[in-house]
């Protein structure tokens, strides 16, 4: 499981480096109208996408590992032909002129209306990858994968454009990648299922009832969720220019790779917790869960605080001081990292009550929706942004507080609070100098660079020494050149967190 749980990061954390070319190039290539109209046009493909999809994928991470070899490619099967009728479905939807444009809006946005329908149906079956490749435990496509489609992204993106310099040339390129990755994801599919024997009886109507028993509950308060994480953005786009939309997008470009090592690690407990269920040893599930929530808080929170810290030389670099006006809004919207690192809702997927997780995005939606729409459409951009804290938010503490009497446990017993604590002080400590040379001297990015990555250095360090750091150090001091000597050093202690 450690080697699974780091192939995945690691495949997804090249992936993302690979990511930072795609906002790089496009906010110096285009327009910030353009890349307003950009910006839009990707939180309404995966806006419907998420939506729609209500997360059958993921019923393969608990039907998947104590299943036979011929329902293993039932359950393939059955979740890829749902996906490919829902996507049919939402864009049957989207193509009724109402419907559309309530998603899409009447202003620049509804010009490239193809290329959404389009990406909605090139996207859907995409999303059966990951699942697959996690429950099978493929390390090498977990690691190349990811990377591969974002650098075959933005090679599309940047060939297209110089054949034809205007904004739809990059949505070409964008589904032109798209394409070469639904077919890998076809072939992938086909190869775990054996394409000679797919046949009608594969369908297996029984686990099929299963399925969705247990996902449409909890796909639907995903979807819920994504209705809440993005109903802002979705109104936004009515409501704000292009050139505004750009500013408020590049706000939530938040902490590259943080939610990536988020779900590599919540995918790989995930199973973990569901295995565990299914053996009745239900009371392992708080353990678990300490332990992913020790590992996430580590690396989160002083990452959070140097970002914060460094937020507007990042904006600088990354998208140009065309984009300075988003650092309040980046640096607000970072907060929300405490929130995803809590892994909420991971128990009630674990256990298969999922019904739970529905009945409380359907009470926060009473709440949170209309409150969104007033913040966004009165306050404008804050209005927006606070709207969109509060989504992502409430229900996710609500859900927390269920999972807590799901499996007998109290608030001052369900979290690491010794961890918790040594982290914090850790990280703030060492925090102190580095927030003082900032106010109080100047520097080139190289130099500040270099001072992040010092910083998250040394409260590694800190955290190796107190037995709080969330892998195993010892085994990977233990290979490399002279790590049997830093052991020997340091005394490092092992705080029993390992993956």
């Amino acid at each position: 499981m450690r080697h699974q749980t780091l192939f995945l990061i690691a495949g997804k954390i090249t992936a993302l480096i690979a990511t930072f070319a795609i906002p790089l190039v496009l906010t110096r290539l285009l327009s910030k109208e353009e890349y307003g109209i950009f910006a839009q046009f990707y939180v309404v493909v995966f806006f419907c996408t998420g939506i729609f999809n209500v997360s059958m994928q993921s019923s393969m991470y608990y039907f998947y590992p104590t299943a036979d070899d011929h329902t293993r490619k039932s359950i393939v099967l059955q979740t890829l032909i749902f996906l490919f009728l829902v996507a049919v479905l939402a864009v049957a939807l989207l193509s009724i002129p109402p419907v559309g444009q309530l998603i899409i809006g009447e202003g620049a946005l509804l010009d490239y209306k193809f290329f959404i329908l389009a990406g909605v149906i090139l996207f859907m079956p995409i999303y059966i990858l990951e699942p697959l490749y996690v429950v099978k435990k493929d390390t090498i496509t977990s690691l190349v994968y990811p990377p591969a489609e974002v650098v075959l992204r933005i090679s599309m993106i940047i060939m297209m454009y110089l054949v034809n310099p205007e904004l739809s040339s990059v949505f070409y390129g964008i589904l032109l990648s798209a394409t070469f990755c639904a077919l890998f994801v076809l072939i992938y599919s086909f190869r775990e299922i054996g394409l000679k024997n797919v046949r009608f009886d594969m369908v297996n109507y029984g686990l099929l009832r299963q399925q969705l028993k247990y996902n449409i509950p909890f796909g639907m308060a995903t979807s819920i969720l994504i209705l809440f994480e993005r109903f802002d953005k979705i109104i936004c786009i009515s409501f704000l220019t292009p050139a505004q939309f750009a500013i408020y997008a590049i706000a939530f470009f938040g902490i590259p790779g943080i939610l990536q090592v988020f779900d590599s690690l919540s995918q790989v407990y995930l199973i973990r917790m569901t295995v565990s269920h299914q053996e009745n040893r239900t009371h392992d599930l708080v353990n678990i869960y300490k332990s992913l929530v020790s590992k996430t808080f580590s690396f989160s929170f002083p990452i959070m605080l140097i970002v914060m810290l460094y937020a507007k030389k990042i904006i600088l670099l990354l998208f140009t001081e065309n984009y300075l006006d988003a650092v309040p809004f980046f640096r607000v919207y970072l907060i929300s990292v405490m929130i995803f690192m809590l892994s909420s809702g991971l128990i009630l997927r674990a256990t298969g009550i999922t019904n739970i997780t529905l009945r409380t995005y359907v009470r926060s939606a009473v709440f949170v929706l209309p409150l969104t729409y007033f913040l966004a459409r009165y306050l404008g951009l804050w209005g927006a942004m606070t709207g969109a804290l509060i989504s992502i938010g409430l229900p996710k503490i609500w859900n927390l507080f269920r999972e807590m009497k799901l499996v007998g446990s109290s608030f001052a017993k369900f979290w690491p609070w010794r961890e918790f604590r040594l982290i914090a002080m850790i990280s703030v400590m060492a925090f102190v100098p580095y927030a003082l040379a900032e106010v109080f001297l100047e520097y080139n990015i190289i130099t500040t660079i270099i001072l992040a990555v010092s910083y998250i250095a040394f409260v590694a360090l800190l955290e190796m020494l107190y037995g709080i750091f969330p892998f195993d150090v010892t085994s990977i001091l233990q290979r490399l050149p002279l790590g049997n000597l830093f052991l020997g050093k340091l005394n490092v202690k092992n705080s029993g967190y390992t993956t």
